[in-house]
């Protein structure tokens, strides 16, 4: 008897009555890449099913009462087909613990649409979607862990958007032309812990938006047009172990830049513009073990500043490739007792002051 049906790959437009009706111990049925277009009666042996997977099928609707007999079912993924809304007669009461709906068309979300799933529904995906607002109160799963929502069009997010979201472990929002976070965005997240806003168009890092963020320890916010991180920015993140900032328009490095980040380990800002650190840019980063600033315009930091890595007693790793630097003086790098690996590869130095390196004794690579 079969524990597992693959009929993937069939030109199938819908499954013939009693066709399953032998397998009693069918758990896991996969019908991807077929011409369905409802998702399929199944007849008995729906009641012990685990996993359902249909993606690359013609389903444009969800139809509570076509997902009613499964209710065993753990595993939904719709992904690749025709659905263009998520309604609240989508979903019955069910087990499901993963429910992915990626590439489909995706444009409005009744509020209300997962309630039935609440108390089991850990994974979300809603990736490549058309989705460009997110009503209020629309996630309301106190268990969900992961919710992804990349390749999407929301271009802002208001305060309160993802309350009712207790458990979330982690949100990707990337690539979704995201302009706007407003103040209290993600409040409620209070136990999340990897926020991904990667490819959006955020011009600035401020307190309001990463409000209530209180167990946040990785916040990535490569490729946006950020250009300013207020003051207080991170008042509320005290737990942030990795920052990644790459591919951003940071010209200046200020005294409040990274005020609080405490227990920060790696913090990457390559591929920026920053040609002004100030002395005490990065006062207070005691965690820091990675400080990666390739391809700036600090060429004159180096030369001229006094121990701006100074406090940095930790760090490990620190890449400094691309920036022009023509000399270094013997202050330079004095406070990197612990450094292993100083990368100033594709730098014009001409010029090295005696005894720049001669305090680092763990240095392995140069």
């Amino acid at each position: 008897s079969y524990f597992f049906k693959d009929l993937s790959h069939n030109k199938l437009s819908s499954i013939k009555t009693g066709i399953l009706d032998h397998l009693h111990s069918l758990q896991e049925v996969k019908l991807n890449n077929n011409e369905l277009e409802i998702i399929p009666d199944l007849g008995p042996v729906s009641a012990n099913i685990t996993l359902l997977s249909l993606t690359s099928n013609k389903i444009a609707n969800i139809l509570s009462e076509h997902l009613k007999p499964f209710q065993r079912l753990e595993t939904l993924d719709l992904s690749n087909n025709n659905i263009s809304e998520l309604k609240i007669s989508s979903f019955p009461s069910l087990q499901l613990k993963y429910l992915y709906i990626n590439s489909n068309r995706i444009t409005s979300m009744e509020p209300g649409t997962f309630d039935n799933l609440s108390t089991t529904l850990q994974v979300l995906k809603l990736n490549r979607n058309k989705i460009s607002a997110i009503p209020q109160k629309m996630f309301k799963l106190s268990h969900l862990q992961h919710l992804e929502l990349n390749r999407n069009k929301i271009r802002k997010i208001d305060g309160l958007t993802f309350q009712g979201l207790p458990a979330l472990k982690s949100l990707k929002l990337q690539r979704n032309g995201v302009t706007r976070l407003m103040d209290g965005a993600f409040w409620g997240l209070t136990n999340m812990e990897v926020l991904q806003l990667d490819h959006n168009n955020l011009t600035e890092v401020t307190k309001g938006w990463l409000y209530g963020l209180l167990m946040l320890q990785q916040l990535h916010l490569s490729q946006n047009a950020i250009s300013r991180i207020s003051p207080d920015a991170w008042e509320f993140c005290q737990k942030l172990s990795e920052l990644d900032l790459t591919f951003n328009q940071l010209a200046r490095l200020d005294d409040s830049s990274f005020v609080g980040l405490s227990v920060l380990v790696g913090l990457y800002i390559g591929n920026n513009k920053v040609n002004y650190i100030a002395d005490c840019a990065f006062k207070g980063l005691s965690s820091l073990q990675i400080l990666d600033l390739k391809n700036n315009e600090i060429s004159w930091a180096i030369e001229d500043m006094n121990g701006a890595f100074s406090g940095l007693d930790k760090l490990r790793k620190l890449i400094l490739q691309g920036n022009r630097i023509r000399s270094i003086t013997k202050k330079a790098f004095s406070g990197l007792d612990a450094l292993e690996h100083l990368d100033l590869s594709n730098n014009a130095i001409m010029s090295v002051q005696g005894n720049a390196f001669s305090q680092m004794k763990k240095l392995k690579e140069l």
